[in-house]
């Protein structure tokens, strides 16, 4: 009894050094209450989080259309052309910030609903 046991343990041992050194890497051992060992799939990969980034792209669209409906396109404009005068850093900074379409269009809807 005590032979199979240690035989058991052993076969543990390797599975955990195994799955430890990456060789299972889309594998999952999982041993229930029994003490069995059960070897499955991990599942699907993640894709892109599309959701997520729509709304990142949403919420700085409308970021830029209120800070432009809320101070007016030409003092607006001013800011960031003072920005692109920088480093490195606020030329980036401008370069994100400059008005767009999307951004114009989002200040004309808040500017209406005053």
């Amino acid at each position: 009894m005590s032979e199979s046991q240690a035989e058991f343990h052993d076969r543990l041992a390797k599975i955990y050094r195994k799955e430890a050194r990456g060789r299972r890497s889309r594998q999952r051992v999982v041993i229930n209450r029994d003490g069995y060992v059960i070897v499955r799939g991990a599942g699907r990969r993640r894709g892109i989080p599309w959701t997520g980034l729509v709304m990142l792209a949403v919420a700085f669209f409308g970021l830029k259309g209120a800070i432009i409906a809320q101070f007016g396109p030409d003092f607006y404009s001013q800011r960031v052309a003072r920005l692109d005068g920088g480093n490195v850093v606020e030329k980036a900074a401008a370069w994100t910030m400059q008005p767009d379409p999307v951004s114009r269009w989002v200040s004309v809807q808040i500017k209406t609903l005053k």
